[in-house]
């Protein structure tokens, strides 16, 4: 319990944990002594201060943590909840750029029959697209 108390009063400093947990410091030298029992609601806060970690996060949210008011995830990365809240909007983007790009691809695609048809007819019945190229004769070098 102590260990607990230590880290999670380093992690914000002492003067806002007094703050946020609405206690004098008489109180928590208590709690640090064991003379008086940590209640619940404080021991949750303790917790998410000390292991950066939300109460009931399951495996999923193994090494995501919280520093400051940024969620960092597993792979090191920190968003604001700004920054999540306009996950919605990026999300309607990149699916609206995804549409596009189908689009496009079909239209490539058919422009690229259309044009191998016409090079068909230029090439005299060779495959359509490929160019009537001999391949480069071997020197000897001897």
């Amino acid at each position: 319990m102590d260990r607990l108390i230590h880290d999670a009063v380093g992690a914000v400093g002492e003067s806002a944990a007094l703050a946020i947990l609405g206690i004098h410091r008489t109180t928590l030298m208590r709690w640090r002594t064991g003379q008086t029992r940590v209640p619940a609601a404080a021991l949750s806060l303790l917790r998410i201060w000390s292991e950066g970690r939300l109460p009931g996060m399951g495996p999923d949210w193994i090494g995501f943590h919280f520093v400051g008011d940024k969620l960092v995830t597993s792979a090191g990365v920190a968003y604001t909840a700004r920054e999540i809240i306009g996950w919605h909007w990026r999300a309607q983007h990149l699916e609206a750029m995804e549409r596009r790009t189908r689009q496009l691809e079909k239209l490539v695609h058919r422009q690229a029959q259309h044009l191998q048809a016409m090079s068909g007819a230029v090439n005299d019945g060779l495959s359509p697209g490929v160019p009537d190229v001999k391949a480069p004769r071997r020197v000897s070098t001897g």
